[in-house]
């Protein structure tokens, strides 16, 4: 099953490939967007060329686990997306993942926080199939 995860922003939005059979996660270039017609219109060229079965995308839930204003925005991103995709689209929480993703000097934040994303859907999974 190939996935596709995405960190959404405001205006850049890190993607990361993985594929569940090999349990191989890429990061993508980091898409840069001013609407979220433009970031669909992104995420369903990738969809089509790397046959996407799911799309998992990180949800900023605020410290209580509620969702807050940008949760919002983000879901109305995903709706976007979604009616351009036509795959499922899952949502995961993403606290934390930017600062678990601190890579090196060069690294791409957005882009290392859509693998922890990604990652974090393998592991649970990886832990249901098993």
């Amino acid at each position: 099953m190939h996935l596709l995860a995405l960190d959404i922003g405001l205006r850049r939005t890190g993607v990361a490939f993985g594929d569940t059979k090999s349990g191989v996660v890429v990061a993508l270039d980091t898409f840069h967007h001013s609407t979220a017609h433009e970031l669909a219109t992104k995420v369903e060229r990738v969809v089509r060329e790397k046959k996407i079965d799911s799309l998992i995308i990180g949800l900023p839930l605020l410290l209580s686990g509620e969702e807050g204003e940008q949760s919002g925005l983000i879901r109305e991103a995903a709706d976007v997306i979604g009616k351009l995709v036509a795959i499922p689209v899952e949502f995961i929480d993403e606290r934390y993942t930017t600062k678990k993703s601190l890579g090196g000097p060069k690294s791409d934040p957005d882009a290392l926080a859509a693998c922890t994303i990604l990652t974090i859907k393998m592991d649970r999974k990886n832990a249901i199939d098993m």
